[in-house]
């Protein structure tokens, strides 16, 4: 007899591919449409003409901050022009923090964890880099992997009281992480007004910050010599985390787990898996991504720890951030590059002849954050793959 050749296994690659695909596709409509929804908010600004002292109008300012942004963010100049080179260097700064806070987020949606606390986390991460980058005496080559674990240490032990409240007490997580961003900004305040308040020299408090961080436990920074003005390490770091990220949820037993109990909790559980383990775990972590984005954002951009740090909406942005990449790890390095790209851009309008104060810009990212949260939602793409069904069959 002729022996039975086993069944051939089905190739997936097709399949994976044209997931990923459609995940990029999907990511860039939906930044296309955010971009479109902001210069059409921009535009609707009050701008003057100060040389013909009459009112731009409607077109001459979505002309102008169409131009301003080209001119100003996005166009490449070399590195002895002001704008253009210098504004790529401050867009992935701006987007370094974010970059981690969107990690942060995806990581814990991805399990199904509403982690919303990663504003909180992401304060604790930098307290705790400044606290041990100015009471800590160490070489630096120790000093700064030691800042950043802090951070991390921090993070994560801030987002495990949320993970033990759920486990023994049942508390929903996306309560006790909301209401834990009060307790870390609270927090702060007592810091920066007490244990590691400044003094000056003649032996006053100065206003409410930390001492600025030594020269040996800052990031280095690539492109300029001068202090803030360089691209520091912390970028470098944050794509690095994304890839690991990414390792870990394709390639790693806990991130299948992870993946498994998000999409389907009971099925995980007559699986055999720990779901509350898992849960407790992805939390864990994406507290401690969260706090890293803290641990950089001091030892590479402010050196000081402010009160700013607590409302800066960094780790909300997060949200946001997140979103838009689909809870990809690869895709949010280039969602944070574009929420950058929109922060830079902000600044440049301020200086162009439209003049829109940064209050303003910001409440247009406030609505662009809402817009970026309906693109992505669920009924939002059902409603969408149902119009295109529709139209096909129309077609057919």
């Amino acid at each position: 007899m002729s022996a039975i050749a086993p069944p051939a296994m089905p190739n997936r690659t097709p399949g994976r591919l044209r997931t990923a695909i459609m995940s990029i596709v999907g990511s860039l409509g939906s930044a296309a449409i955010c971009v479109a929804i902001t210069v059409a908010l921009l535009a609707t600004l009050p701008a003057t003409n100060q040389e013909t002292e009459r009112p731009y109008s409607y077109g001459e300012k979505v002309h102008l901050v169409l131009k301003t942004t080209y001119d100003r963010v996005i166009r490449p100049r070399s590195p002895a022009a002001r704008a253009g080179y210098r504004n790529w260097i401050l867009t992935l700064q701006s987007a370094t923090p974010i970059l981690l806070t969107g990690l942060a987020v995806a990581a814990a949606f991805r399990a199904n964890v509403l982690n919303i606390g990663t504003q909180g986390q992401y304060v604790l991460g930098a307290i705790a880099a400044a606290a041990i980058g100015i009471y800590i005496p160490a070489a630096r080559w120790l000093l700064i992997p030691l800042l950043l674990a802090g951070a991390m240490a921090a993070g994560a032990l801030f987002a495990g009281i949320a993970a033990t409240l759920e486990r023994w007490r049942n508390v929903p997580v996306v309560l006790s992480t909301l209401l834990l961003n009060f307790v870390a900004l609270e927090f702060l305040r007592y810091m920066l007004q007490g244990p590691m308040r400044a003094v000056g020299e003649d032996g006053r408090p100065l206003d409410p910050q930390s001492t600025e961080l030594a020269e040996f436990a800052r990031l280095p920074q690539f492109f300029s010599d001068v202090p803030r003005q360089g691209l520091h390490l912390g970028f470098v770091i944050a794509v690095a985390a994304a890839l690991v990220l990414w390792f870990i949820l394709r390639k790693t037993t806990f991130g299948f787990r992870l993946r498994v109990v998000g999409q389907n909790p009971v099925a995980a559980r007559f699986a055999g898996m720990n779901a509350a383990r898992v849960s407790f775990a992805t939390l864990a972590l994406s507290g401690a991504l969260a706090g890293l984005a803290g641990g950089v954002q001091i030892a590479g951009t402010t050196y000081v720890l402010y009160p700013d740090v607590g409302t800066d909406g960094l780790g909300f942005t997060g949200i946001a951030v997140a979103l838009l990449a689909r809870l990809s790890p690869i895709g949010v390095i280039f969602s944070a590059i574009f929420f950058g790209l929109l922060k830079t851009a902000f600044v440049a309008l301020q200086e162009s002849p439209l003049e829109i104060h940064s209050n303003a810009a910001q409440a247009v990212q406030g609505l662009l954050v809402i817009a970026v949260l309906i693109v992505s939602s669920p009924q939002w793409r059902r409603l969408v793959g149902h119009v295109m069904r529709r139209d096909r069959a129309a077609a057919a």
